[in-house]
């Protein structure tokens, strides 16, 4: 409901040391040069070149890069736990967990790092990596709206807002600006609220799209509930916009709500 109103953390690691307790003195320990050769031959340069001397495990690295080995969301997420936390010896355990927890991968690549944190043996490092392939699959669905007109290619439309707002848990206001070819000129945050409100402002949505040089602009907001039916209010908020809008010569296109794997469309609805 809207009311009007207002890098991975570096995994570098420093060579380790000998634990001197638990292998020099062991009857079966290991000349010192076969341990370093044993070691480095587990180890494996990241994609693009360059040798990393955190111990990368090889099979991590090889379950990435080839997507027929990864059946599932725990598989994908066992392999960036293995990447993120390489001493940690049961990856799909602790992936396991985090899918049971927050439902799926993509829950748990929306979870904020309070929720994820009070999983046990989540630490920095996976928290670090789960943002940074946040933030990876938002630019990879936003590139597929550059350069193309936005509202006549409605399936790239709805998985990048899908992607940006459907897990969200409480309501976000988003203005999508657009150019005379209904190109995609910004896509802009105007607004947070709470779980079933956010405030908006006509008058500041007009005014950054005059700014920005915007013809036509595409409302969109979430429902945390998951259904993206219209409350009394949105209608009343999206006639306000369009109003204040077209005053300016500025064309309301949408009003686009983001639901759990569903949408609603005012256009489509012919609520415009």
């Amino acid at each position: 409901m809207t009311k009007t109103g207002g890098g991975f953390a570096d995994m570098r690691m420093a060579p380790q040391k000998t634990d001197h307790d638990a292998i020099g003195n062991s009857p079966h320990a290991r000349h010192p040069g076969n341990a370093e050769a044993s070691s480095r031959s587990q180890r494996v340069a990241p994609p693009g070149g360059g040798y990393c001397e955190s111990v990368f495990p090889v099979e991590a690295w090889r379950q990435l890069l080839d997507g027929a080995a990864l059946p599932d969301d725990v598989s994908v997420l066992a392999a960036l736990i293995s990447l993120a936390m390489p001493k940690n010896g049961r990856p799909e355990a602790l992936a396991g967990t985090l899918v049971s927890r927050f439902g799926s991968l993509s829950a748990v690549l929306t979870a904020s790092e309070q929720a994820l944190r009070s999983v046990a043996g989540v630490g920095s490092h996976l928290v670090s990596a789960l943002c940074v392939v946040r933030d990876a699959a938002l630019r990879f669905h936003r590139a597929g709206l550059q350069d193309i007109d936005v509202l006549s290619n409605r399936e790239r439309l709805h998985a990048y807002l899908s992607a940006v707002l459907a897990r969200e848990s409480i309501e976000q206001f988003r203005v999508l600006f657009l150019g005379s070819d209904d190109r995609l000129i910004a896509d802009e945050a105007q607004a947070r609220g709470t779980v079933n409100h956010t405030p908006v402002y006509p008058r500041e949505v007009v005014r950054r799209a005059l700014e920005i040089g915007a013809v036509c602009i595409v409302l969109v907001h979430n429902h945390p509930s998951g259904d993206p039916t219209p409350s009394q209010d949105d209608v009343a908020m999206t006639r306000q916009v369009t109003a204040a809008a077209a005053a300016l010569g500025l064309t309301v296109r949408d009003h686009i709500i983001v639901g759990n794997g569903r949408w609603f469309s005012f256009s489509d609805a012919g609520l415009l």
